[in-house]
């Protein structure tokens, strides 16, 4: 029991250095201007569908995604709406699976998402902005609002965020993957109705 609650801990200060690292992040010059780009313009336009072709800033190796083991199809072919709950943490074969901490993303079909992040139920971050999925399998953030309701702060320019995603081929399975290669299971616990 000593060692799951150690483990636990462990997992809740790396996901504050996580978190911290989204409400931080600068950009590198405040000398870019702030009208929205192509690519933003797109993003709230369109959000779920994928980027219509790989840029000068693709990175090398970004080709065709394949689908695993889990069943899961690249990302960008189930539909990224509705609001996913955190389940789950993989980390270097350990798997911790979360009672105290729970992070809520909720993504709209107009491009638009927030999250709010609680320990025991206590809201210790959110943040909100817009979305796009740039495949295979890039999930980019434009954080436009950080802080919980009484502590809001407008990000101008908006904080840029990446994340490698996966999405299961029914939308029911969000996996978010860090740079360090832990990754996030998300559920989906609730689909916007259709009109």
């Amino acid at each position: 029991m000593k060692k799951l609650s150690t483990i636990s801990t462990l997992f809740i200060i790396a996901l504050f250095i996580f978190e911290a690292g989204c409400k931080s992040g600068k950009p590198a010059s405040n000398n870019s201007p702030n009208k929205p780009s192509a690519a933003s313009a797109t993003a709230s336009s369109n959000a779920n569908q994928p980027a219509a072709a790989p840029t000068a800033s693709t990175p090398p190796g970004a080709s065709g995604a394949t689908a695993g083991a889990t069943g899961a199809i690249p990302a960008g072919k189930a539909e990224l709406v509705g609001t996913y709950e955190s389940r789950e943490v993989h980390d270097k074969g350990v798997i911790t699976v979360l009672s105290q901490l729970r992070t809520l993303w909720m993504f709209s079909s107009d491009g638009t998402y927030s999250r709010v992040s609680e320990v025991k139920g206590k809201p210790y971050h959110a943040d909100s902005g817009t979305f796009r999925i740039e495949p295979p399998d890039k999930l980019i953030l434009s954080i436009q609002v950080t802080g919980l309701k009484t502590q809001r702060e407008m990000q101008n320019p908006p904080i840029s965020k990446t994340h490698k995603f996966e999405l299961s081929a029914d939308g029911e399975e969000l996996r978010l993957t860090s740079d360090k290669g832990t990754t996030g299971i998300f559920r989906r616990v609730s689909k916007p109705e259709r009109n």
